[in-house]
């Protein structure tokens, strides 16, 4: 684990939606007090998005150099594989369940915790891939609880497409969305070519119509956490930039 500024420690809740103990990294910016507001940034796949992603210590940097406010940073885990997609996969057994977790579990332990700004604009989730989706799919489901987001190459589908065209909240939301220009052909690990791209592309169309507060980036480089790491600077600076 890499040197920080601020700090970075384990904990565990329970989801009553889930039934089950969730792992969480968080990381409290330098020179944290419970005195003062802090906005609360929200992350997928937390053990990757710190560790394959450096979010924590990228923003740990931006903070030093006075380039973001200062924030707190939770990263959220799952059992991995079968569990990922079950939780995240709009078709997973567990997804809706999921959502539920995300919506009141989570909101309810971040107030009790810390001294946060209201739900909202305080809070941001981030997400990659099916994390991408689940991030989108809360936002646009709670935008008066998420009203930020981060969605770095979102799974996109059909469903999340319509609902997305149904959506009438877009005044609430800020949204940085990204994608790489080397995702039309992205070999998944099961084998099959998936195309990122195209689907993100008729996304974005549709956000940039809207009028909203929104930043769509196609980066060089594919659907890799290498590529997802360097794009987080732009990404933390749109969101929280000074």
């Amino acid at each position: 684990m890499p040197t920080f500024q601020g700090t970075v420690y384990e904990e565990t809740i329970h989801s009553k939606e889930l039934n089950e103990e969730i792992p969480l990294l968080i990381y409290l910016p330098p020179a944290f007090t419970t005195l003062k507001k802090y906005p609360v940034l929200i992350a997928q796949d937390g053990p990757d998005y710190f560790q394959l992603g450096r979010l924590a210590s990228t923003a740990d940097d931006m903070i030093q150099a006075n380039e973001i406010e200062e924030m707190i940073i939770i990263g959220i885990s799952h059992k991995r594989g079968e569990d990922r997609h079950h939780k995240y996969h709009p078709k997973g057994e567990k997804h809706n369940a999921y959502i539920r977790f995300m919506s009141l579990d989570l909101p309810s332990y971040v107030q009790e915790k810390f001294n946060t700004y209201l739900l909202g604009s305080g809070m941001c989730l981030l997400g990659d891939s099916l994390g991408g989706y689940v991030s989108l799919r809360c936002g646009i489901s709670f935008p008066r609880t998420f009203g930020k987001l981060i969605v770095q190459s979102p799974y996109v589908e059909q469903q999340i497409l319509n609902d997305v065209r149904s959506f009438t909240g877009y005044e609430l939301l800020t949204l940085y969305h990204s994608v790489g220009k080397e995702e039309s052909r992205f070999e998944s690990v099961d084998g099959f070519i998936k195309d990122f791209l195209s689907p993100n592309r008729e996304l974005s169309d549709w956000f940039l119509n809207k009028g909203f507060d929104y930043c769509y980036e196609e980066f060089e480089g594919s659907h890799l956490w290498s590529d997802w790491q360097v794009n987080l600077r732009p990404a933390l600076k749109f969101i929280y930039g000074k």
